[in-house]
């Protein structure tokens, strides 16, 4: 994986559920309720080799366009 993980969205996926990850900066700021107090505030790069070492976890990286950048 790229270590590029500034400002994007974070797609991390399992068996049991799918949630988004919105970050900037390269920390999530924000993201379901139910993995808010899990993923919130943490380093975008650390949640994502998390995803990588764990069996059954899909992750994809969406990073934001220029044309969508504030």
């Amino acid at each position: 994986m790229d270590d590029d993980l500034k400002d994007g969205l974070i797609w991390w996926s399992t068996g049991r559920a799918t949630v988004g990850l919105v970050v900037r900066d390269g920390v999530v700021v924000e993201t379901a309720p139910y993995a808010r107090r899990w993923a919130k505030g943490r380093d975008a790069r650390e949640i994502y080799r998390k995803g990588e070492q764990q069996e059954g976890v899909s992750l994809i990286w969406v990073p934001v366009t220029e044309a969508e950048q504030p």
